[in-house]
């Protein structure tokens, strides 16, 4: 299992890739998934073990019965993409994930345990800002995170 740590600013090329860190290659094998975060205007990065494991949790959903569950598999898969790093350890992102993103040229890699998140560094600095301490220290006690 990967676990994802850290800040990283990048840059997207004029062919909307991004090189990875090193730090983060490293971690990194075969395949990876990247689709549209279902809760934030970001980009979402798994392995290839993590990608699998999701894909089990929503195929026990019932997607048939429950609109809420078909729209969350819609979301992560309909607009997911899969690739392999090339030698350079740049990742393709393709238009229409640049745009649900906000991407313009910088954008900001967050480790977020098991899955890195991909911003637009602009909408990241908000996002980082708006975070509140009540909310986080409300979070610790209701999942009983005793950190």
């Amino acid at each position: 299992m990967v676990n994802f740590v850290g800040k990283y600013p990048r840059q997207l090329d004029d062919r909307g890739r991004f090189i990875l860190p090193a730090k983060i290659r490293e971690k990194l094998s075969g395949t990876v998934y990247i689709t549209q975060s279902p809760v934030d205007s970001c980009l979402n990065l798994y392995t290839e073990d993590e990608w699998e494991a999701i894909a089990q949790k929503v195929r026990a959903l019932p997607t048939v019965t429950d609109r809420n569950a078909a729209a969350l598999q819609r979301t992560l898969f309909g607009n997911a993409i899969s690739c392999d790093l090339d030698k350079q350890g740049r990742i393709p992102l393709n238009q229409e994930l640049i745009d649900f993103a906000k991407m313009k040229k910088d954008i900001m890699l967050v480790g977020v345990n098991a899955k890195l998140e991909i911003w637009d560094s602009e909408e990241w600095q908000k996002a980082s800002e708006a975070i509140d301490a009540e909310a986080v220290i409300e979070g610790i006690a209701k999942y009983e995170i005793n950190i």
